[in-house]
């Protein structure tokens, strides 16, 4: 039975990740968030950001006022654009290799991250691999 609901509700969020195009909802953001700052402080600092697996550049890139922080907004212009950055024929999905470009070194975590197993990962998928693999 539990095999079952669990089959059950891999298959629902994956239809759910399909019908928002891909996209995070507004509770994976914030589940990520609140995994990227482990102290609760409402930002995620520079290392808090390293440890999610947010690179130096989309740090900087989302982090316009300079200081420093990053709140939800700017932690999601982070993941975003690090996305982007490894999506260079921007069909809005990255492959095993594009992914690996943004951060998601190990297949374990890339086939976690994929419940409709197309070989790439959206954006929701994207975010999921990044919470997965948090240290």
């Amino acid at each position: 039975m539990k095999a079952l609901m669990t089959a059950a509700m891999t298959a629902w969020m994956s239809l759910a990740a399909v019908a928002a195009g891909g996209q995070p909802s507004d509770a994976e953001i914030a589940a990520a968030f609140k995994k990227a700052d482990p102290d609760n402080d409402g930002t995620v600092s520079r290392s808090e950001a390293a440890k999610f697996g947010i690179g130096r550049r989309a740090f900087d890139h989302a982090n316009p006022d300079k200081d420093g922080t990053l709140d939800i907004k700017e932690f999601l212009a982070a993941v975003n654009y690090q996305f982007d950055k490894a999506n260079p024929d921007s069909d809005d999905t990255l492959d095993r290799k594009e992914a690996a470009k943004a951060g998601i070194k190990s297949k374990a975590i890339f086939d976690r991250a994929n419940p409709d197993n197309d070989g790439t990962l959206d954006r929701a998928e994207y975010l999921r691999a990044l919470t997965l693999q948090a240290r």
